[in-house]
């Protein structure tokens, strides 16, 4: 029975919804009569109230309590990671990113040299390397290998960058 009384409510507001918003525009469109009563006295509150900005004047008015950027009390984790590094880990991670970054700096050399090479400036070191001899390979390929290979290696630096970040190790401790 509650059910059927229900649906009937929604019914007839459903009907009445359009015709009201139909008569509304209307009269909003065109002049209003002089006779005609305001909407707004017609009996009908808005539905909801407007919305209220505080503003530094009136906030002692304010009844809720009111967060502000920095509180400590607001804050729902703590500022400090709860879990310790290893100190293996830690030594591990930084044995593993003092290798990469000198490999990182000997191609940045070496690419260094090749650019001399390119502009026509004496190179310092002599091409020979006498456990690898002379390379083939022309100046523009050797540069563009060593590019990737240093894209590689920084690719393996943020990953063990990462790695320490999951583990909860501070970048100070990398150091």
């Amino acid at each position: 029975m509650i059910r059927w009384l229900l649906t009937l409510v929604l019914l007839l507001v459903s009907w009445a919804l359009p015709s009201a918003a139909q008569t509304s525009d209307a009269n909003s469109s065109g002049q209003r009569p002089s006779n005609a009563v305001a909407p707004e006295s017609a009996g009908n509150p808005s539905p909801s109230a407007p919305k209220k900005v505080w503003t530094n004047d009136n906030l002692s008015d304010a009844s809720r309590k009111i967060s502000v950027v920095g509180d400590k009390g607001n804050q729902k984790y703590p500022m400090t990671p709860t879990k310790t590094a290893d100190p293996a880990t830690v030594e591990r991670i930084r044995k593993n990113l003092q290798k990469l970054q000198g490999q990182v700096e000997d191609i940045k050399k070496q690419l260094a040299s090749y650019k001399e090479f390119q502009e026509g400036e004496a190179v310092s070191t002599s091409g020979y390397q006498v456990d690898k001899g002379y390379g083939r390979i022309p100046v523009e390929q050797q540069m563009i290998m060593l590019e990737k290979k240093k894209k590689d290696l920084e690719t393996q630096i943020d990953e063990q960058l990462d790695e320490a970040r999951k583990k909860g190790i501070d970048p100070g401790q990398l150091r």
